[in-house]
């Protein structure tokens, strides 16, 4: 009798786990096949793309043990879905060489400091400290422009337009002449930054948060690829895209050729402190660069960790003149 029962609790047992992980696998399935959209929900699963290879990789394991072959068959299939577009973008993407031995250094830290965040000293001391030729921000509220003024002394030239909780920002240790643009139906600010010998976009487009701003996101990066892509001088585009390498968003910059820097692309910049939701969406991308480094910096208070790049650009330099004028331009 006791042998009875215990072979039918581990037949019960067996077809239960077996019922779960098929059920795991069909929303992993239907997960997959959403992503493919390239329009939202799709917009909103894709950055996501690495936990889900993860799961699904958990998935076949527990398949493999189960020793069902057509659960076997179903997860490879799930894992397939989610991993073959991480492996395409990752073969598709230039990657710069950490280290070149030709070429002149320019160092870059960038942050969303948050426009609720109210940790301004630690923001402060994290770009003193860095102490990059440049320092780029976005959120950044009248608060923070205001109390962002005491960059001064590193930091001689800058642009903060008022622009409300989306502003962006540059400080930099050398002149540059800045463009403000408007983009979209949202407004959403893109600053040009023009030095004497490269160009620097600070860009801030709106999370994929529903169907508008997933496609607003989407032409504002597109838009900016375009702009990139007419450069003539090294360009350097560093921001919060609230888009990922794996994010369809990100197509025109692909496209354009734009180089990430060693280290790039798979790391954790947002959430803060919840690594196992982490993806990269604090970026900086280049193009007409030789070599570039990125790390991801401490916390600062924001939901979002700050990063800094070690590029270095052609020797080559070029004579131009400057304005101090900024120019605003609504798309």
């Amino acid at each position: 009798m006791a042998r009875h029962f215990e072979l039918s609790w581990a037949d019960g047992f067996s077809r239960n786990t077996r019922f779960t992980v098929g059920l795991g696998l069909s929303a992993g399935l239907l997960i997959g096949l959403i992503s493919l959209w390239p329009h939202w929900p799709g917009d909103m699963i894709v950055p996501f793309r690495l936990q889900l290879v993860v799961l699904a990789v958990a998935g076949l394991l527990i398949s493999l043990c189960l020793a069902r072959r057509a659960l076997m068959g179903f997860a490879a299939v799930v894992l397939m879905l989610h991993a073959t577009p991480v492996a395409l973008r990752l073969m598709q993407r230039p990657v710069l060489p950490a280290t070149s031995d030709a070429g002149r250094p320019l160092s870059l830290v960038f942050s969303n400091v948050l426009a609720d965040n109210r940790d301004y000293g630690r923001v402060i001391a994290l770009a003193e400290g860095e102490n990059a030729d440049l320092f780029a921000a976005a959120e950044t509220s009248p608060a923070w422009i205001e109390r962002l003024k005491e960059l001064r002394a590193t930091y001689p030239y800058s642009y903060a337009p008022e622009a409300g909780v989306f502003g962006v920002a540059l400080y930099a240790k050398r002149p540059f002449t800045p463009t403000l643009y408007r983009i979209g139906r949202y407004n959403m600010t893109l600053m040009r930054a023009d030095f004497a010998d490269y160009v620097v976009y600070v860009a801030h487009p709106m999370p994929p948060a529903n169907a508008s701003l997933s496609e607003d996101n989407r032409l504002y990066i597109a838009d900016l690829a375009r702009r990139v892509a007419s450069e003539t001088k090294p360009v350097i585009v560093t921001g919060d895209l609230n888009a990922t390498l794996w994010s369809g968003s990100m197509g025109p910059l692909m496209r354009a050729r734009l180089s990430w820097p060693a280290g790039s692309g798979l790391r954790h910049t947002w959430p803060t402190g919840r690594a196992l939701l982490g993806i990269q969406i604090d970026h900086v991308l280049t193009k007409g660069l030789r070599a570039g480094r990125l790390t991801v910096l401490r916390d600062v208070g924001s939901d979002h960790l700050p990063v800094r790049a070690d590029l270095a650009l052609p020797e080559s330099r070029a004579k131009l003149t400057f304005s101090n004028n900024a120019v605003i331009q609504k798309e």
